[in-house]
């Protein structure tokens, strides 16, 4: 599949160096208005998307990045579609057409436009809101009049008598009306409403309020609270906010009945528009104000929720932390985000990080971060997502692509959000966020695409099979949320350590972080980006797509330039191989050959002798030794069930993952100075918690500090304890 995205990416490269030989060159062949009309008729008629069951592969290729306009646009000077060059942008100028087929959806939103001396051609624009239909995007018609550029904040749909429209592009038959006031233009708006066309409704709201002008500060409030539940309906809660605050009616008597329940309405709008943009302290503000005002059981419900975030933000306790937690997890979390013990500082030779702000200890939560924008794989129905960006040579496969159009479409609904977006990683060295006060505010699709390269997590998936023959399978995993791709503000800034000081995982649309040793106030939080396979001859390039070379201790000795390299890549793939592979299973219902067992002995020892070489210190991980010494543990507990020698393994499994693990004064200690996570180590630690009980013959305090050790590393692994009794049947 790997090769299929490369020799792809490839072909997009050869047919992007074509066309730029044709770079500046007038179009050859010209479409006519009648094709282009049956052209759109046809592709409306057809769904595009798979009516059998199977899945449509979307691709999008991201050609060379340009800036979007910031320019008013009367300063602008016209272009007509003839004048248009190939593989060419047209900085500075506008374009002025008229939609005359209906739109549709693909890749892109598309349609047929002519300009004022009637020439025609196809438009496609990239990145639009996916909430709104192709009409919505392209409306045809008389009044379906757009400004287009390249990038969505690019085009505008205009009023149909907008006077930059050429005269010839404006309705043919022009209506004659009386001028509407703005309590008429308001109830049309209210009719809308009702008919739950709210973008229609936030339209004809802000046509009242500017006949309104100054005048009627009555009807003109009224116009601001009507467009703050429109804005909230079509998820601009910035604006929603703004209009709700423009509605509040000062210095209101305490007998003004009236009065003070339009400010209830008011406030409450405020305050749930604050709540969806996660303000939840001004959330709660606001319905306070709205309980002294007018007391509602609707208000005190909304600030009983605002006041629950603000515990959460505090406290970093989530319910779904319990583990008498019984409900299920949708898959975005109506959750505030626990971040107080962590701050983005600048980080020596890596231009930002994450610090902890207090000392954690091993297990403990640092943080429980909300993601700012996700894309879940539920949300992709029957569809595939290719993004292969020409800027950067990558490419994104499924939610991770699908996420771009869904980070645009949010920037462009609450611009005030996009500078915090735009303060993250791009790949350059520097980076200056757009200004957001226009009400279209630009927005640099190919910087917001640089930037989901480079900062989106995966949400992982639900635990695995239990493994353990003492376990138990549990009741009800964990939603899986494979596929699933979300950005994460905060998390964002942790750079990357194979060796790291947290582990990271996630419930539904939270990440949750936790120590995997203790970290001191003022230390740097690293986590593991990814982790190079000890197997692999192309062990250094693991870290290119993110532009760095790993100097942690683990690819220090990896590579170490007097390591004999190959011999021990070779050894390590034989022994990942077998441990691996379905013929050798080990479990309580296949027990392996004594011809099987022998085999994988003579492995570990090979794997362990390739490791005796320079950087490979004690405690330093030799990652290559852990599946094979893991399976020969289980293979030798459900054979002969020699504990003292499944003991020596089990150590040998937590020792390759740099948890090192020793027995003072009757205390079991585990070193885990460089330790790296895996759900491995969960296992091979309630396997010792069982060896040393039957050892002992009594009840054991080793046993179970064990245990005890599991389920932190449980906890660290999935997030919360829940699910470990079940799992473990304990």
């Amino acid at each position: 599949m790997a090769e299929d995205y490369v020799k792809l990416l490839k072909q997009q490269e050869a047919l992007l160096a074509t066309a730029k030989k044709r770079q500046g060159q007038l179009p050859q062949q010209r479409t006519t208005r009648r094709e282009l009309e049956q052209e759109y008729e046809r592709m409306g008629i057809s769904d595009p998307r798979a009516r059998d069951g199977s899945y449509l592969i979307k691709q999008t290729f991201i050609g060379e990045a340009y800036k979007p306009s910031a320019a008013d646009i009367n300063d602008l000077k016209p272009i007509l579609l003839r004048e248009l060059r190939l593989e060419t942008h047209h900085p500075g100028r506008i374009l002025i057409v008229r939609v005359f087929c209906n739109a549709v959806r693909i890749t892109a939103v598309q349609t047929g436009i002519e300009d004022e001396h009637d020439h025609v051609e196809r438009l496609a624009v990239y990145n639009t809101d996916p909430s709104l239909s192709p009409s919505q995007t392209l409306p045809r018609g008389d009044g379906g009049v757009i400004v287009r550029v390249d990038h969505p904040s690019d085009f505008l749909i205009l009023n149909e008598y907008d006077p930059i429209i050429p005269l010839s592009l404006r309705p043919r038959v022009q209506a004659v009306e009386e001028e509407r006031s703005a309590e008429e233009v308001k109830k049309e708006g209210n009719v809308a409403v009702g008919l739950k066309q709210y973008r229609k409704a936030t339209n004809l709201y802000t046509v009242a309020i500017a006949l309104c002008g100054g005048r009627d500060a009555v009807l003109r409030r009224g116009l601001h609270r009507n467009r703050a539940l429109t804005k909230h309906h079509i998820g601009h809660y910035e604006a929603a906010h703004s209009d709700a605050i423009a509605a509040i009616i000062p210095d209101v008597q305490a007998d003004d009945t009236k009065s003070t329940k339009l400010n209830t309405k008011a406030y409450l709008r405020a305050g749930r528009a604050s709540y969806e943009l996660g303000h939840f302290e001004d959330a709660a503000r606001m319905f306070t104000e709205a309980i002294r005002t007018h007391t509602d059981d609707d208000v005190n419900i909304e600030l009983a929720r605002a006041l629950d975030r603000l515990r959460e933000a505090k406290t970093g306790f989530f319910c779904f932390f319990r583990d008498s937690f019984l409900g299920g997890f949708s898959p975005r979390l109506r959750r505030a985000s626990f971040v107080k013990n962590t701050e983005v500082r600048a980080s020596l030779g890596r231009r930002k990080g994450l610090f902890a702000v207090k000392s954690f200890s091993a297990g403990d939560l640092i943080l429980c971060e909300k993601a700012f924008c996700s894309s879940l794989g539920s949300d992709d129905n029957q569809m595939t997502n290719i993004t292969i960006n020409l800027n950067t040579k990558r490419m994104s496969v499924g939610t991770h692509a699908s996420l771009h159009t869904k980070l645009v479409t949010q920037l462009q609904r609450n611009p005030k959000q996009a500078s915090a977006y735009l303060e993250l990683y791009d790949g350059t060295e520097s980076s200056s966020t757009p200004p957001a006060t226009t009400a279209n505010p630009p927005v640099d699709v190919f910087r917001v695409q640089s930037i989901l390269e480079l900062n989106a997590f995966g949400l992982q998936d639900a635990p695995p099979e239990p493994s353990s023959p003492s376990t138990k399978p549990p009741k009800k995993a964990l939603r899986s949320a494979n596929g699933s791709t979300a950005i994460f503000l905060r998390a964002s800034y942790m750079n990357h350590a194979c060796d790291a000081n947290a582990y990271r995982t996630s419930i539904s649309d939270m990440l949750v972080l936790r120590a995997t040793r203790a970290i001191a106030t003022d230390e740097e939080i690293t986590i593991a980006y990814t982790r190079p396979d000890p197997a692999s001859l192309d062990y250094g390039s693991t870290f290119s797509h993110w532009g760095f070379a790993c100097e942690c201790v683990v690819c220090k000795a990896e590579t170490h330039p007097k390591g004999s390299i190959p011999h021990r890549r070779k050894v390590v793939r034989e022994a990942d191989e077998f441990a691996n592979d379905a013929a050798n299973e080990a479990s309580d219902k296949v027990t392996p050959s004594k011809a099987q067992v022998a085999a994988a002995e003579k492995l570990l020892k090979r794997a362990e002798g390739a490791y005796r070489q320079p950087g490979f210190e004690p405690g330093v991980p030799k990652l290559g030794i852990t599946a094979i010494a893991f399976w020969l543990m289980r293979a030798h507990m459900f054979d002969s069930c020699d504990p003292e020698k499944c003991i020596k393994l089990g150590t040998t499994v937590l020792a390759s993952l740099g948890f090192v693990p020793s027995i003072v004064y009757g205390d079991l200690v585990v070193d885990r100075t460089h330790c790296v996570v895996k759900d491995v180590v969960v296992d091979t630690a309630v396997y010792l918690s069982q060896l040393h009980e039957v050892v002992e013959e009594k009840e054991s305090i080793v046993s179970a500090q064990y245990a005890v050790w599991a389920e932190e590393m449980w906890a660290v692994c999935r997030g919360s304890k829940r699910g470990f009794g079940e799992r473990y049947g304990v």
